[in-house]
């Protein structure tokens, strides 16, 4: 009984964890968005498949994917931890990757259509990751018409490329 009850728990916490919406802790260091101060800690978070949020203090400021116009990664920065050396306890800080951090740049309409930018900056691991949940979901599928252009074209003879077939110099003569 025991066993059962602790299988059920892990499943349990295993679907909350992973159906949990994914969240980036990141930091506004630019933009024109006029409720959020410089360098203010806040996180974004993707729990839509509509807009991203990002939250700081008691602010939310929805980025919503139709509207965002451009995205890109700007520099690398790496932060020192000044450790004593000393400090034996200390030095796994040294060599640790939790001190590089890249700027995400989003430019973007607002809800009310607007024309707003932000940077952010974000561990380099985590900045990659949002660039490519953010191109993943911006990405306009449209559908392919009867008229455009097919790559067998060039190869088959078909009702829709009947004009561009080769013809042989007799037929071209006796059209005209």
């Amino acid at each position: 009984m025991r066993t059962i009850s602790f299988v059920a728990l892990s499943l349990l916490t295993l679907g909350a964890a992973f159906g949990a919406p994914r969240q980036e802790t990141a930091t506004y260091v630019d933009g024109n968005i006029a409720s959020v101060s410089t360098n203010a800690g806040g996180t974004l978070t993707f729990s839509d498949d509509t807009a991203m949020y990002f939250k700081t203090g008691s602010e939310t400021i929805p980025v919503p994917y139709a509207g965002i116009s451009k995205t890109e990664l700007g520099v690398t920065k790496v932060h020192s931890q000044n450790v004593p050396l000393y400090k034996v306890w200390s030095l796994q800080k040294r060599f640790s990757e939790k001190n590089k951090t890249q700027l995400l740049t989003v430019e973007f309409k607002n809800t009310d259509g607007e024309d707003k930018t932000m940077t952010l900056e974000l561990a380099l691991p985590a900045a990659k990751s949002v660039l490519s949940t953010i191109q993943t979901r911006t990405v306009v599928r449209s559908a392919k018409s009867s008229t455009d252009e097919w790559w067998g074209d060039e190869y088959w003879k078909t009702q829709r490329n009947a004009g561009k077939w080769n013809k042989p110099a007799g037929i071209i003569a006796a059209e005209q």
